[in-house]
């Protein structure tokens, strides 16, 4: 089997070095911004709204100034004609900010949603190995809640950059020609709060890291909780999942407390920061050159908005380079997830297959589950004839299930090849394959949708006629009839049905798929014999014609094979059909006997007709 270019540990690790710090939130930006800039006429839209927003913010200090000016001087026209200039502005900054805050959503909007189907379309893009190695409570974090913070900052960066820019070079120009004193003043103190904001935030990023996992961890938790209440309850584990999801939340608790004690010193710190340079510096300067006649009341005025103009977005520009630092965590994890590579992929050149005929060929396969694990299949070779039906028996462990999964190509073999009418499974689109495969495995999983668009789930387009015929065929019309609304009753998560209903919805989606290819894994393992027999008769109306490979550890379902393949420790040890195995002294038999012997005991322990 290929190696993964990534293992998710390695790809985590990996991030966390090339993404932390700075430059790591640097190269971050350059793999999400690109998200946004799709909709590059919106972001051109924002950038003029923060353009205009910096020249009316410049355009109201200096109005400011002159209007104390006019009022000194008792300057009544002037005076009017000042105060209104200065409300124009006001009111344009506050309808430029709505706009721009309005356009910037929407992008963030439309941005979030493009993050989550992509890696939706990864996850679902994964092989088995994936799903099995992560809690699918972690799967839902990272596709729900990581996307949405990647999407901000995507979306966040290009107008964290502009506004800050735009409004100091027009704040500061203004400053030099007024102080330049007061200019540099506002340089040593945006110097010292980028400092100071740097080295506190490098712990606020640490914690959020933490938080993070924890969060995702409690997600696990409750997904695991919830999901398997029954066991929980049989098993009178209430408490103990209880408490062990209440043991997370407290880490939760804990992480989230240390994070905003972090971001509290922060804020607090950059707030001191500030009244260090306003109070002491700022003011009794300004107060000095006022007595000295170096600047005049409206001057001190229209110099102190034009350092807030400046200072302001800096200090914004400021928090948000530290938070989208700090945001940069759950995006990371996104990355981990989208760098993953696919084990299983098309080849540039794959081949098409629009109407098989039905061939089945493994030759010579071997197969482990990692690079270091033993082989699970060795040396399996079998040809199988269009329309003809093999069943793979074996106890557990035998390697039945790991050969539905290289038939299913949910992995490739290690050596060897499978070959469909002649053509290797690996060179095959698999999405064309897989169109003419239908499966009945030993739970069936049932979507939180109504009963007919459960049927649907492999051939959406299907008539009502041949839905109503797939469920003659597979003998559901009793549990339609008995559900509240028929056809439209809504499942719940899982069905809320028994294994022998269920069983008979995944014939009908087998039947309204009508593949030339059917694969049963342990389809009737789980069900009582009287049920078995049913469905199985019900099995044996739709199989006529197609290439069949049932795999079992029942020999009573496969005893009407073409050919029986005996497995044990993934080696195939007996082939041959139900009578002529039955006949040899080898496993197959011994699989017979320790099953009867199973039934015998069984009806011994039954009640007798008449017996109280």
């Amino acid at each position: 089997m290929p190696e993964s270019r990534k293992s998710p540990l390695s790809a985590s690790r990996e991030l966390a070095m090339r993404l932390g710090g700075l430059r790591g939130f640097y190269r971050l930006a350059c793999r999400f911004v690109p998200f946004a800039l799709q909709y590059w006429d919106k972001l051109v839209l924002i950038v003029l709204h923060r353009v205009n927003y910096a020249a009316m913010s410049l355009i109201g200090a200096l109005a400011a100034g002159k209007l104390v000016d006019a009022l000194a001087a008792g300057d009544g026209p002037g005076f009017f004609k000042w105060a209104t200039l200065a409300f124009m502005m006001a009111l344009g900054v506050l309808i430029d900010v709505v706009c721009a805050v309005t356009v910037q959503e929407y992008v963030r909007m439309r941005v979030n949603l493009k993050l989550k189907r992509l890696i939706f379309n990864h996850v679902l893009r994964m092989p088995q190995a994936f799903h099995e190695s992560r809690p699918i409570g972690e799967n839902m974090f990272r596709i729900n809640d990581d996307t949405t913070v990647a999407a901000y900052i995507s979306v966040s960066v290009i107008p964290a950059i502009c506004e800050p820019f735009i409004s100091t070079l027009l704040g500061v120009s203004a400053l030099f020609m007024l102080n330049p004193l007061f200019a540099l003043l506002i340089a040593v103190y945006i110097i010292g709060h980028f400092a100071f904001s740097h080295y506190v935030m490098g712990y606020a990023y640490r914690l959020e890291a933490y938080t993070r996992t924890r969060q995702q961890s409690l997600k696990a938790i409750l997904q695991e909780g919830l999901s398997a209440y029954a066991i929980s309850k049989a098993m009178s584990r209430e408490r103990h999942e209880m408490r062990r999801f209440y043991g997370r939340l407290t880490e939760l608790f804990r992480a989230r407390l240390a994070y905003a004690i972090v971001r509290g010193i922060w804020d607090c710190g950059g707030s001191l920061l500030l009244e260090l340079m306003r109070q002491p510096v700022y003011i009794l300067l300004s107060g000095a050159f006022i007595i000295s006649g170096r600047m005049t009341l409206g001057d001190f005025v229209a110099v102190q908005g034009l350092v807030m103009m400046v200072v302001t977005p800096l200090l914004q520009f400021i928090w948000m380079v530290q938070t989208l630092r700090v945001l940069s965590v759950p995006a990371q994890r996104m990355l981990e997830t989208i760098d993953l590579e696919p084990e299983i992929q098309d080849p540039a050149e794959a081949v098409e297959l629009p109407n098989p005929h039905g061939r089945i060929a493994f030759e010579r396969v071997y197969f482990r589950y990692s690079p270091d694990g033993p082989d699970v299949v060795r040396d399996l070779s079998f040809t199988l004839e269009p329309g003809k039906k093999l069943a793979i028996v074996g106890v557990s462990g035998a390697g039945k299930t790991s050969i539905f999964n290289l038939l299913m190509r949910f992995a490739d073999p290690t050596q060897g090849c499978i070959l469909i009418d002649g053509i290797d499974l690996r060179d095959i689109r698999l999405e064309s394959y897989l169109e003419h495969v239908s499966i009945v495995l030993q739970d069936n999983f049932l979507f939180s949708a109504s009963i007919r668009d459960n049927l649907l789930v492999g051939q959406i387009h299907a008539t009502e006629a041949q839905v109503e015929q797939a469920t003659e065929r597979a003998g559901l019309w009793p549990t339609v009839n008995a559900a509240p609304n028929g056809m439209d009753t809504v499942l719940l998560e899982g069905g809320n049905l028994s294994a022998g209903q269920k069983q008979r919805i995944a014939i009908a989606r087998a039947v309204i798929r009508d593949p030339r290819f059917l694969y049963l894994d342990e389809a009737t393992s789980s069900l009582d014999p009287v049920t078995e027999e049913t469905i199985l008769e019900q099995l044996a109306e739709i199989e006529p014609g197609k290439t069949r490979i049932v795999i079992a550890h029942r020999i009573t379902s496969v005893q009407n094979a073409d050919e029986i393949l005996v497995m044990e420790h993934g080696v195939c040890v007996q082939r041959g059909r139900h009578e002529e195995l039955l006949a040899a002294d080898g496993a197959y038999r011994r699989l017979w006997a320790a099953e009867k012997h199973k039934v015998g005991l069984a009806s011994q322990g039954a009640p007798q007709e008449g017996a109280p």
